[in-house]
C-alpha cells in the first residue's frame, strides 16, 4: 500500500506565491491590452498575494532552522507588504484610497527593510531570512513609492 507522502509547506506555499505574482503580471498584461478579465486577474492574484504575505507567508522562507525566523520581524514585514500590495491593487483599479495605502506601505517597508538589515548584520544566521524579507519589501516598496510620487494627483 502507498503511503501519501506529508506535502512540504514550504514548496506549497512558495508555489501559492508564484501563482498568484503570475495572476498579477497577466491581469496587468490583460489591463494594458484592455482585455475582459484585467479586472478580476488583478484583484484574485493581488489579493490572495496580499493575504499570503500577511501574516504567513514569511513562515516559509529559508533559514537554518525554523526557529532562526524572528516572529516580530515576520509579523512587521507581512503587514508592511500586505498594506503595499492592496495599494498597488487598488490604484491599478483606480479605486480611492490608493495614495494613502501605497504612501503607508512604501514607508512601512522602508522601516522593514531598515530593521532587516540590522537584524541581518547582527544576527549572521539570519541571512537567508533576512534576505527574502529585504528583496521583497525593497521592490514593493520602491515600486509603490515610485509609482504614488509619479502619478498621484494627476489624471488618469
Amino acid at each position: 500500500m502507498l503511503a501519501l507522502a506529508k506535502p512540504d509547506l514550504r514548496r506549497t506555499m512558495r508555489t501559492t506565491e508564484l501563482v498568484s505574482i503570475t495572476f498579477v503580471i497577466t491581469g496587468c498584461a490583460f489591463k494594458i491590452m484592455h482585455w475582459p478579465g484585467a479586472a478580476w486577474l488583478l484583484i484574485l492574484g493581488g489579493w490572495s498575494l496580499a493575504l499570503y504575505y500577511f501574516p504567513f507567508g514569511f513562515r516559509t522562507l529559508p533559514a537554518p532552522r525554523q526557529t532562526d525566523q524572528q516572529p516580530w520581524l515576520t509579523w512587521t514585514a507581512g503587514l508592511a507588504l500586505f498594506t503595499v500590495v492592496n495599494g498597488l491593487v487598488f490604484f491599478m483599479q483606480r479605486w480611492p484610497f490608493s495614495g494613502p495605502l501605497m504612501l503607508g506601505g512604501a514607508i512601512a517597508c522602508l522601516v522593514v527593510v531598515t530593521v532587516a538589515a540590522v537584524v541581518r548584520y547582527r544576527h549572521p544566521r539570519l541571512d537567508m531570512y533576512c534576505d527574502g524579507l529585504l528583496l521583497r519589501c525593497l521592490i514593493l516598496g520602491l515600486l509603490a513609492f515610485f509609482l504614488w510620487s509619479n502619478f498621484m494627483g494627476k489624471p488618469r
